[in-house]
């Protein structure tokens, strides 16, 4: 069975080696105006430990948003960069 956890901005001093894991789900936008300024730093931790990964976006958040279309747009543009790298 493979261990994980999920992180956002409220675990944002986590030091994702200090944590027993397989892999780390990371929130990385919510709405269509927030982005986690800690998202990429907690991604590329676990990339460099070799975890699984995966990011996700949180649906209308308080941070804009309602528009189911415009929200997943919203979120694949901010995550371009993980395609291929991790799950969305």
């Amino acid at each position: 069975m493979l261990k994980g956890i999920d992180v956002s901005w409220f675990q944002r001093d986590l030091r994702i080696a200090a944590i027993n894991t397989d892999f780390v789900i990371i929130k990385a936008t919510g709405g269509t105006g927030y982005v986690n300024p800690h998202c990429d730093a907690h991604y590329q931790e676990a990339k460099a430990l070799g975890k699984k990964r995966g990011v996700y976006h949180y649906y209308s958040d308080g941070f804009g948003g309602d528009d189911p279309i415009a929200e997943a747009n919203y979120f694949v543009d901010i995550c371009a960069g993980y395609v291929n790298d991790a799950i969305l």
